[in-house]
């Protein structure tokens, strides 16, 4: 087995050995009925590094253009610098374990659109939550009648509460399980406390639904003045071409026809 070849393989190995320790413990012991706390414990640090912000692209995508990335590394160096030999193997893993942990803070493109959606309809959804809790209906019915009556992000993440909590799943633990999305995280912490502790939810939901307008507000601001920025090329597009058109080469042509006229 020559250099490259051995390094290659290398490579592959660490990939995968990086890719099992992700998942391989955990689910070993799940199998085998041991106590998974210890190992929770010793990845979650690693893990949330890991995982970027929400919205990310998937971790185990991350982890293959990683993987492509110090394959592609290892081979240039090869080539260009192969008297570095088996020390090409430490800048290969540090760009693929930069572009892991890079590319976890891209949001991407359909979070962007999910998150804009949600702003949008955050604040009536908590309104009609509260109004159905002020007339006397528990949370999760009222939960219930607002998500049927609800399309789009909103509905799924409210199914995806009450779906839990028809599991047996504690409803305040159901409400935790949004505290990640930063849209609902006010209101889902604010409302997981207020179940467990017994204090007035229609209240607390009239604040958050107050509290999600003011975003949605914001958020409105920030778009209509992205759009006067955008429309900046645009502008300039249409305006430079007729400017030259009509100021400048008429003026030039005139230069010239007083020059070459008079010979």
């Amino acid at each position: 087995m020559d250099g490259t070849t051995w390094l290659i393989a290398s490579a592959g190995l660490a990939g995968l050995t990086l890719a099992l320790a992700m998942r391989g413990p955990r689910r070993r012991a799940e199998l085998l009925g041991e106590d998974t706390e210890g190992d929770r414990d010793r990845l979650a640090g690693l893990r949330r590094w890991l995982d970027g912000r929400p919205g990310a692209p998937a971790l185990r995508l991350r982890m293959a253009a990683g993987f492509m990335i110090m394959i592609a590394v290892i081979m240039v160096g090869l080539v260009r610098l192969p008297e570095l030999g088996l020390m090409i193997m430490l800048p290969a893993g540090g760009a693929g374990l930069g572009a892991v942990v890079a590319t976890g803070w891209v949001e991407t493109g359909a979070y962007r659109r999910r998150r804009q959606q949600l702003i949008m309809d955050l604040p009536q959804v908590l309104a009609l939550l509260g109004a159905a809790v002020g007339a006397g209906l528990p949370l999760r019915g009222a939960v219930r009648e607002v998500a049927a009556a609800s399309v789009g992000p909103v509905a799924e993440d409210l199914h995806r509460v009450i779906a839990q909590i028809d599991l047996g799943r504690p409803e305040e633990e159901a409400w935790r399980e949004l505290r990640r999305d930063p849209v609902w995280a006010p209101a889902a912490v604010d409302l997981a406390r207020s179940v467990e502790s017994g204090t007035r939810l229609a209240e607390a939901l009239r604040r958050h639904a107050e509290l999600a307008r003011q975003r949605r507000r914001a958020a409105i601001e920030i778009v209509a003045r992205a759009v006067g920025v955008r429309s900046v090329l645009p502008l300039m597009a249409c305006f430079v071409p007729a400017f030259i058109l009509i100021g400048i080469v008429p003026t030039v042509a005139s230069a010239l026809l007083k020059v070459f006229g008079t010979h």
